[in-house]
């Protein structure tokens, strides 16, 4: 059985906690600091992929051809108050495309 690996991306203020839990962590603050990043999170073949929001979709488009994979799973974390609601924007998204019709619920409008 493989060792599940899990990585960290992000500020190294928010990347205590997950140091803690037993990610790998790294720390970048700019996208020049990711794209050096970036070839080892493909060549380490992670499990899960947690980022800043400000990262996910570079981090997402490095392993854009292998998306008919279950693996890696890459998850946008928000880290400031302007992010919040579009991981469950994008996850709407996704579920009106699977199944044709947005049926999660809505706030009152």
């Amino acid at each position: 059985m493989s060792k599940v690996k899990v990585a960290f991306v992000g500020g190294e203020e928010n990347s205590l906690c997950f140091r803690g839990m037993g990610f790998d962590v790294f720390s970048v603050n700019s996208i020049e600091a990711l794209n050096n990043v970036l070839p080892t999170l493909r060549r380490e073949k992670y499990s899960m992929i947690f980022s800043e929001w400000k990262f996910y979709n570079q981090i997402k488009k490095q392993f854009e051809d292998i998306r008919s994979e279950a693996l890696p799973a890459i998850l946008g974390i928000p880290t400031n108050p302007n992010e919040m609601g579009q991981g469950s924007k994008y996850i709407s998204r996704l579920v009106e495309m699977a199944i044709g019709s947005n049926i999660m619920l809505q706030g009152e409008e």
